[in-house]
């Protein structure tokens, strides 16, 4: 039975492609938080301040938001698969940079360097999925690869911190470096693009066919910005746009002070509180898998309205939540759950509306939308948790999350 269920939710037309692309997000998402877990060790060994530490990260996300858009219209121009490849092995330079720096602004360039090749994945690697994905396994398809973003992300404190404690930080980065300049080779030589399986043909979030993102393609060149992308300026952009936004901005601020919220406000030690939000990102994880089948069998308007108004309940809820472990685990279980439903429907209806003359386009402009989300959100709750406390800023969180879900709503309209 359990082997049933697990194969419908991982069916997909390509699997070895997408799992692939899969591993890469994995990567990807593992350098892009390489750095916290030996934070405070920079910080005694070039004698800098918390904030010039956490500045690293801010060069970071905001390099990788700038170049996003450019790297999906190179994505549309030289190709996905080498400049997927090529971008994990400028990303693996920027952290070799950093694990010899001697002095703060290397690192400084270090990161601005690791910003730029790891600006290069989502639009390519995404792209590649919505290009070789039908509308009938889409879904299951982006819920796959978000399942590779959360592991990542789970495996850097790991292993990042373990390195780092049995030899030394500089060591921690120099391995994780030759991880991805290894891997970005293997992914040449297993790599082998084919063909989409669905002949192009489009579906509307609910599955059926969509004529009229057929017709959008084919307007004329006036409507679109032909000299720098080709993504058309209509209204269903900046719906999802803004969607891609709210997304980022409520996991960016959730993932940034969760363990700062249990150990500060929950007075969890801080071993539990990593646990916790370990149990978090499994929620997180088989969220992503579990909304990426359904993505592809209901309407994704409507789960994805669903799942970000869930998520505003619960962030909402967070604030009164029993500050005793054994709820916490539970509470912060569901959290992941739901907060992370959204994202394969998202990225579902922007593969529905992408092409193969824009895929790459049209990904780096919500991915775009994405590293602003995950810049802005740390940002909103940092700001709104000096204001009124740790526990407060949850609730603010979650008008974020009604936003998203108002944006979602919007699509029904487009």
């Amino acid at each position: 039975m359990l082997r049933a269920v697990t194969s419908r939710l991982v069916s997909v037309s390509n699997p070895r492609e997408v799992w692939l692309i899969t591993v890469a997000h994995a990567v990807n998402e593992f350098y892009s938080v390489a750095l916290p877990p030996i934070l405070p060790l920079l910080v005694n060994d070039f004698a800098i301040t918390y904030g010039e530490a956490g500045a690293l990260l801010t060069v970071f996300f905001a390099t990788y938001s700038i170049f996003q858009l450019p790297a999906g219209v190179l994505a549309d121009r030289i190709g996905q698969r080498w400049l997927l490849a090529g971008g994990m092995v400028v990303l693996a330079a920027g952290i070799l940079v950093a694990a010899s720096a001697q002095g703060y602004w290397t690192l400084v360039l270090a990161e601005v360097i690791a910003g730029i090749g790891g600006s290069t994945y989502h639009p390519s690697g995404m792209s590649i999925i919505s290009d070789l994905e039908s509308g009938a396994t889409e879904g299951k398809a982006m819920g796959i690869h978000g399942l590779g973003g959360v592991v990542g992300t789970a495996l850097a404190p790991a292993l990042v911190g373990g390195l780092a404690a049995l030899f030394d930080w500089r060591v921690a980065l120099t391995v994780s470096a030759g991880v991805g300049v290894v891997y970005a080779v293997v992914f040449l030589a297993v790599y082998r693009p084919e063909s989409r399986s669905d002949s192009n043909a489009s579906i509307e979030p609910d599955g059926g066919t969509d004529e009229r993102a057929a017709s959008r393609t084919t307007k004329e060149s006036g409507g679109r910005l032909a000299s720098l992308i080709a993504v058309p300026l209509e209204p269903w952009v900046a719906v999802l746009f803004l969607a891609n936004l709210a997304i980022a901005t409520e996991l960016g601020a959730v993932r940034t002070f969760a363990t700062s919220f249990l150990v500060e406000q929950a007075g969890t030690t801080a071993g539990v509180a990593n646990a916790i939000f370990f149990v978090l990102l499994v929620g997180a994880g088989i969220s992503s898998l579990a909304a990426g089948s359904l993505a592809d069998s209901m309407d994704r308007r409507a789960l994805g309205f669903g799942a970000l108004a869930a998520s505003a309940v619960a962030l909402g809820m967070t604030a009164i939540v029993p500050l005793v472990p054994i709820a916490l685990f539970a509470w912060f279980f569901l959290l992941g759950v739901a907060m992370w439903a959204a994202l394969p429907a998202m990225n579902a209806i922007t593969s529905q509306y992408s092409e193969r003359g824009f895929s790459g386009s049209l990904f780096g402009v919500m991915l775009t939308a994405g590293s602003l989300g995950g810049a802005l959100g740390p940002l909103l709750f940092g700001v709104a948790a000096e204001r009124f406390g740790l526990g407060a800023a949850f609730p603010l969180v979650a008008l974020i999350s009604a936003g998203g879900a108002v944006a979602f709503l919007g699509m029904y309209r487009i």
